[in-house]
């Protein structure tokens, strides 16, 4: 693998990442190129020295919070995750950077850090917390599994704040460290069912009074000692809310009672802008907040405020909004509460100031900036590219997102470079741009196929070539038709300083009887292997998938069969009877595409291999002598189900353990809604006594929503038939998961089955 140093300037450079599977090339206009990473290239990580500590400024200075500083060091101490939550404003930073100091980390043998995880998916947040713990070259990108893989023996005591991740996707992270404890803070609580949650409120009287009296730079006297508790109490001892009036009492040296007249009666959400209106703010003021909404609560650099203002004071404007408390330094940067935009968006139009943020983005990445000030930018920036989607300024997202997608590439956000890729398709594909379309398209695809996402790889990949063959761009049909080669195993990798047909097949000129060859061997490739037929052109969009497994799920492409042609008769018939419905999926048929994982219970997960051929002799047989303890799923022919005639093919299960899941995650595409979508199930088990005991549970999902579950008994055995009700399938990717839990264990003889597994248009 090249190894490359870069620094400075990003937008120009080629970017080689690789990791244990495959090396990835970003740079060429036309798209990456993804090759199989040789033995000798194959990157390598270490684990830092530990513990390892990543600790904020201390805030020794903190008020009140003595009953939920007991409850943290309780729920330290039985190694309990924490939800601190509340409203923005409220204090959670400052307690969190006050905890990550005093509370006691030494039973955590890997150390103790804190992270803002503002603007951090699932993915890139495990990256964050895996570039923590563990030293690699800046071109390693591992994937999922790998970094679930490291992590497993990591016991740290994690401080995220600002956490934006939902409940579900908390739990897979608490389920990707197991060993290490977590402490999230956040405006909504992140622990469902488990840990310790705490809310935190206003401060107390006493507390909020020497907050105002701290803010307002000298002690009260006795007549306006009484109109400062009237105010922390209408405050109800919100802490920024009390330094912003502290604040304007003092700049404005009028008489306390003024503020106490003008928020009585006020909601919460108007009280800052209560705070606005009094401060007799100039113009350029005015203007600086609208900007910082524009930014949606982000931080924007003092760089960035004196290049949209040309610097005509706008310093000094910054600096007295934050003296007034109405903006947050974070030195030598700036932003305004989420509260705080909310309200001014609902009373100014900031429009044109988002426009003038839009405009910039572009004209300064333009510009090649140092990859450092990029980083630090990257949330205003990504905020400012979503903008532009809601608002449909097409042709801006595709120009700020061509601009900005190799810097996520390079910070190994990759995460992030998928949303971003997703914005740039949506967008080309309303302007009906085919060139860009085909471009976005293979750029998802070598992502995901750099990632080990097989099936999500050739979807994509497959759509861009077929759109570059359409609109004749050969240089990127050919960038593209490689890297599908490299995901059927075909042809050797590419060349990073191949010229001419070098540069594309890998292969040398040769001669037209080479080139001819390989085409064929291509099209076999992906044609002929079961599975492979490409797909129509449907765009598919990336699910959100809560797992935690060791990889991403696959998603599948329903394929349907091309009617042939046959002779009819020139008479019209008018039929009489109801259409059949349409088959939409067949599970056990695609279940080859699905992504397989054995889940035990607190162990973590393991991925599987899906085996396409039956075990000889059984599957006992290989969970003790081939597979090193972990379960077994795959197809088997011609079963003979009990109490039926007919043999079926089926999805043979087999936890190893009991208490283990073997799970099925499909993530098929559809191109419009089914809203009276019908699952049909029917489960057992192959080869089982008639005596033999309940064995498993059968659970299927559909995005995250429980909508079959069954529980063998002996009554029940040995096969279950239930009709499931109507399931909602909306336009795009659904995702679905089959779970075998063997709850009460399994024997020899017991092999859980899926016979029939099936998503029709409606119930047949």
């Amino acid at each position: 693998m090249q190894n490359i140093s870069i620094s400075g300037n990003v937008a120009d450079s080629v970017l080689v990442f690789g990791n244990n599977n495959h090396v990835i090339k970003i740079g060429d206009v036309n798209g990456g190129v993804v090759n199989i990473n040789q033995a000798s290239d194959k990157p390598k990580y270490s684990a830092r020295p530990t513990p390892v500590t990543i600790k904020p400024r201390a805030f020794p200075s903190l008020l009140d919070r003595e009953n939920q500083l007991e409850t943290v060091q309780q729920a330290v101490t039985t190694s309990s995750p924490i939800s601190m939550w509340g409203q923005a404003g409220v204090g959670k930073t400052s307690f969190i950077r006050h905890l990550s100091h005093v509370l006691d980390a030494g039973k955590f043998t890997s150390g103790s850090i804190y992270l803002n995880a503002a603007g951090l998916g699932y993915e890139d947040l495990l990256q964050a917390l895996f570039d923590a713990f563990f030293d690699s070259a800046s071109t390693y990108k591992p994937t999922t599994t790998e970094i679930l893989l490291a992590l497993q023996d990591i016991k740290a005591l994690v401080f995220l704040d600002d956490a934006q991740l939902g409940a579900n996707k908390v739990t897979s992270l608490l389920n990707a460290i197991p060993n290490s404890l977590f402490l999230f803070s956040s405006t909504e609580r992140s622990l469902l069912g488990e840990g310790e949650v705490i809310q935190l409120q206003g401060l107390p009287e006493n507390e909020s009074l020497r907050l105002f009296e701290k803010e307002f730079s000298h002690p009260l006297n006795e007549q306006e000692r009484p109109t400062a508790i009237k105010i922390c109490s209408a405050l109800r001892g919100h802490p920024l809310q009390i330094l912003q009036a502290a604040a304007l009492a003092r700049d404005s040296g009028k008489p306390i009672e003024n503020i106490l007249n003008r928020i009585t009666g006020e909601t919460a959400e108007n009280k800052s802008l209560v705070y606005v209106g009094m401060a007799s703010l100039t113009e350029q003021e005015k203007q600086i907040l609208a900007l910082l909404a524009a930014a949606g609560g982000n931080i924007v650099s003092l760089e960035h405020i004196k290049g949209i203002f040309k610097d005509s004071g706008s310093e000094s404007a910054v600096q007295r909004l934050t003296s007034l408390g109405l903006v947050q330094a974070h030195s030598p940067k700036f932003s305004i509460t989420d509260a705080l935009v909310a309200s001014i968006r609902s009373a100014w139009d900031i429009a044109s100031w988002q426009d003038i943020l839009l405009n910039y983005a572009v004209q300064w990445l333009s510009q090649q900036p140092a990859s450092a000030l990029v980083e630090e930018s990257s949330g205003l920036l990504i905020h400012t590219i979503k903008t532009a989607g809601e608002r449909k300024q097409w042709r801006e997202v595709i120009q700020l997102g061509r601009l900005l997608e190799k810097f996520m590439v390079y910070y190994k956000r990759w995460q992030a470079w998928s949303d971003i890729l997703n914005l740039i398709l949506t967008a080309a594909k309303a302007l009906n741009d085919s060139k860009v379309t085909a471009w976005a398209l293979h750029q998802l695809g070598s992502r995901a196929l750099y990632l080990g996402y097989a099936s999500e790889a050739k979807t994509f990949l497959s759509q861009a070539l077929n759109i570059r063959q359409a609109i004749g761009d050969k240089a990127g049909a050919a960038i593209t038709q490689h890297n599908i080669n490299t995901l059927n195993g075909i042809i050797a990798p590419l060349k990073g300083n191949a010229s001419g047909c070098k540069k594309y097949f890998g292969c040398g000129c040769g001669g037209a009887i080479g080139l001819v060859v390989l085409a064929v061997m291509a099209w076999i490739g992906f044609n002929l292997i079961p599975g492979n037929t490409p797909p129509t052109e449907v765009i598919p969009t990336r699910p959100t998938i809560t797992r935690t497994g060791t990889s991403s799920p696959i998603p599948s492409v329903t394929h349907t069969d091309t009617p042939t042609e046959t002779m009819t008769s020139t008479e019209t018939f008018t039929p009489t009877t109801t259409p059949a419905p349409v088959l939409l999926y067949d599970f056990v048929k695609e279940a080859d595409t699905a992504y397989w994982y054995e889940d035990g219970s607190g162990e973590g997960a393991v991925e599987l291999k899906f085996l396409t051929e039956p075990l000889d002799p059984n599957p006992e047989f290989y969970l003790s002598n081939v597979s090193d303890g972990y379960g077994y799923t795959g197809w088997d022919y011609d079963v003979p189900m009990p109490g039926e005639r007919n043999k079926k093919q089926v999805i043979l299960a087999y936890p190893y353990y009991q208490y283990h899941q073997i799970v099925g995650e499909y993530a098929p595409f559809f191109d419009k809604p089914h809203p009276d979508a019908y699952l049909e199930v029917k489960v057992g088990y192959k080869d089982v006594p008639a005596d033999d005991p309940a064995g498993v549970t059968f659970r299927v999902y559909l995005n995250e929503e429980l909508v079959f579950e069954e529980s063998s008994t002996l009554e029940k055995r040995p096969v279950i038939y239930i009709p499931s009700p109507p399931v909602n399938i909306f336009e795009g990717v659904n995702v679905f998961r089959l779970e075998v839990d063997g709850a009460d264990g399994v024997t020899t003889q017991d092999y859980p089955v899926w016979a029939i597994v099936k998503l029709w248009e409606k119930k047949p």
